[in-house]
């Protein structure tokens, strides 16, 4: 199944104002990112899904339970790299390394905000398995919150450029034969690198591979069988208040969780990324 709404089109995060910038901004303190993904734009466009959901779920990420089991959570769904190291390629494609630092910056906001968005909305609607508890580290990790590039909207990206957005968003998203007109919403991280067309077309060319051999579909069907074992484990370790939430709530966040072609091939794929932009440090 398909995103419930296109990121595309959803609420802007630099133009929303009133109680949903409010919330925008608690999603960032509390999840300490400095971007607020597509899934809480969207419950923003439908009545007051968003204050209901985050009021609901917030607990979650504050129990520092999604940030304990996520290093262990992304080893699991780790892609290997293309088959070229991405430093022999910098100087071809007219890519600085204040380019990179950029770049770098993007995709490690988007990994983990995807990642901890998975884990903690997987957690609200599974049921809590058995076994023993997980215990909150209470160390809280310092995580950088610096600005990134502006988000650019669909009418600021050229049509050439959005070519190699959609190439990009291919990758665990349509088959071999899909046209890029007829395949999943793009996915918002892919937007946002479009300041960097060279970039991208480098990250279709190096895990096309894998796309066309089915490996990344395999590990984003993984991704959302593990997100949903360790939400059960959340579950079980935390006190969940049960919330009476909207419908339209209840059914963004069900397929945002069990589909492998929404969240999960980002988290993927973007796990696979800053693995492979770390051959630049």
């Amino acid at each position: 199944m398909d995103f419930n709404y296109d990121p595309v089109k959803v609420t802007d995060e630099a133009t929303a104002t009133g109680r949903t910038a409010e919330i925008f901004q608690d999603i960032r303190a509390t999840m300490r990112i400095p971007i607020v993904t597509s899934i809480w734009r969207a419950l923003a466009s439908w009545d007051d899904c968003l204050e209901r959901t985050w009021d609901a779920v917030k607990p979650i990420y504050e129990s520092g339970l999604p940030d304990l089991v996520l290093p262990e959570f992304l080893d699991q769904v780790a892609l290997s790299g293309p088959e070229f190291q991405i430093e022999k390629r910098v100087s071809t494609h007219g890519l600085s390394g204040a380019d990179f630092l950029d770049i770098k910056r993007i995709v490690k906001a988007y990994s983990r905000s995807n990642a901890l968005n998975l884990l903690a909305l997987a957690a609200y609607v599974s049921p809590p398995s058995e076994g023993s508890l997980l215990v909150p580290n209470n160390s809280n990790n310092h995580h950088a919150t610096l600005p990134l590039k502006p988000l650019l909207s669909r009418a600021q990206i050229t049509d050439q450029n959005w070519i190699h957005v959609c190439e990009a968003n291919s990758l665990g998203a349509s088959t071999p034969d899909d046209t890029f007109s007829h395949q999943a919403h793009v996915a918002t991280l892919w937007r946002h690198l479009a300041y960097w067309p060279t970039f991208l077309s480098l990250v279709y060319e190096g895990f096309s591979p894998h796309q066309k051999t089915g490996i990344i579909d395999a590990m984003s069907l993984r991704t959302t069988t593990l997100a949903a074992n360790i939400g059960a484990k959340i579950s079980r370790s935390f006190n969940i208040v049960p919330t009476s939430l909207p419908d339209k709530s209840i059914e963004v966040i069900s397929s945002y969780v069990q589909s492998p072609i929404q969240v999960a091939r980002m988290v993927v794929m973007g796990h696979a990324l800053s693995n492979w932009l770390g051959q630049l440090d």
